[in-house]
């Protein structure tokens, strides 16, 4: 009878406590003025007020990001400290410390509590983000090396992954003997069509993007444009209501800070923005969820506007009454990355008229001669020429092409979301979610 009850009980208080499903969505490189600067760049300008955006709805903290080793963090040490809730040096997947090298990460917890785990990405997979939560012990640049983790046991025997959504089909065939033999070992199945996801409906799979590194969004083909979108609503159709860890990234935000990139970045902006959306809908439809949404650093030390001189006599007197402005429709009118705009000049040799095509921007003659410079002499890079005349334009600024040791915010919605208000050390972040799944240290 005791025995009996004590099985009533128990299973009383599983039904009761169900496991809590979570999204963490980390935007790499997205520091606040990448929010801010969105929210300006949306505006429509029709009304006296500013559109909050989806970011503005979910606002609950700061978070710090410095490293073991250094004030400024790179990729890798913020992702190990987010993954695992311990800080190593920059550089360096996983942790240096052997008292913590063995220390689990979120997603290899949640794998072992039952929990479906998947990642998405526009990098490759193994890019230090999604690398820091599934393998371990490696500099982040020896992807093939990182590869190889991926299709380690846990402690019962099992992948650590249901599913993964990214780049770098690459590194895998470069770290495994035979990669597709390998896959169907391990009952895996790899699809290679893109962001075409139509035919996948079951796990355990990879869905690989692109060979290599993906292109930037602003580069894509119209119906590519937005793929973390759809990498995210595949992604959230798969689970299809079980409990979950999913983490996304919006990889790429971080490539166009550091090339200083303004219509690059926005563009990343738009896409990690709509996915976002789509995943605060799903928590509005699904409560036990907790929606959690970061950075790993901020990138390029962004800044908007500069002020006005009064003897400018090529803008209006209502505009010099301003006295600072930024100028956001150059940004909207910019057709493709400083990347590609640059390698058209290169191939058309034509800089006025392809220039005037990606950029609606006519060149002054010393902006076209610093371009013919760059083509003839190739004393700097001619994409660095490229943003440096939108940005001008634009009046948008960048302290560097590296990361920045500024808090990023910390946005959360759903379930548990209260645990997470207030200014937080990265590490905490990864703590608090811990918690979420089930486990106190």
């Amino acid at each position: 009878m005791n025995k009996l009850l004590l099985i009533t009980l128990t299973t009383s208080l599983l039904l009761a406590n169900p496991q809590t499903s979570v999204i963490l969505m980390i935007g790499d490189g997205m520091g606040p003025a990448y929010t801010s600067s969105y929210r300006y760049y949306k505006d429509d300008n029709r009304s006296a007020g500013l559109k909050s955006t989806v970011f503005d709805t979910m606002l609950v903290g700061m978070n710090t990001t410095y490293s073991q080793n250094s004030v400024i963090t790179d990729s890798a040490a913020a992702a190990t400290a987010l993954a695992t809730g311990y800080k190593t040096e920059n550089g360096y997947i996983g942790l240096r410390d052997k008292n913590h090298a063995d220390a689990q990460t979120l997603l290899e917890y949640a794998k072992e509590q039952g929990y479906i785990t998947a990642m998405a990405v526009t990098s490759t997979l193994t890019h230090a983000t999604p690398a820091a939560f599934i393998s371990r012990g490696h500099h982040r640049n020896r992807e093939a090396e990182i590869a190889k983790d991926f299709f380690a046991k846990n402690k019962k025997g099992e992948l650590k992954f249901d599913f993964l959504i990214g780049g770098g089909d690459k590194y895998f065939t470069e770290g495994y003997t035979n990669f597709n033999q390998t896959a169907k070992e391990e009952h895996v199945t790899l699809y290679r069509k893109g962001y075409d996801f139509k035919n996948i409906k079951n796990y355990p799979f990879i869905a690989f993007t692109a060979y290599d590194y993906p292109a930037f969004a602003i580069d894509e083909k119209e119906e590519d444009r937005y793929r973390v979108s759809k990498m995210t609503k595949k992604s959230l159709a798969l689970v299809n209501d079980k409990p979950f860890f999913l983490m996304i990234e919006g990889s790429q935000i971080d490539w166009c800070g550091h090339i200083n990139d303004m219509a690059c970045a926005m563009t990343e902006m738009e896409d990690f923005t709509r996915s976002v959306s789509l995943a605060r809908s799903y928590v509005d439809a699904h409560p036990n969820t907790l929606l959690l949404v970061t950075a790993d650093h901020s990138t390029g030390g962004l800044a908007i506007g500069k002020k006005i001189k009064k003897d400018n006599k090529s803008v209006s007197k209502e505009t010099r009454s301003k006295s600072y402005i930024w100028y956001k429709d150059v940004i909207e009118k910019i057709k493709a990355s400083s990347i590609a705009i640059a390698q058209k000049i290169r191939e058309s040799k034509e800089i006025n008229s392809t220039f005037q095509h990606y950029t609606a921007i006519t060149l002054s003659n010393e902006e076209y001669h610093s371009l013919k410079n760059t083509l003839d002499q190739k004393q700097k890079k001619t994409r660095q020429v490229v943003n440096d005349i939108i940005n001008r334009h634009s009046n948008t600024g960048w302290t560097t092409h590296g990361h920045t040791a500024v808090d990023v915010e910390t946005f959360a919605y759903g379930k548990g979301s209260e645990k997470f208000r207030g200014l937080l050390d990265n590490t905490q972040i990864a703590e608090k979610v811990f918690e979420v799944l089930g486990r106190n240290r």
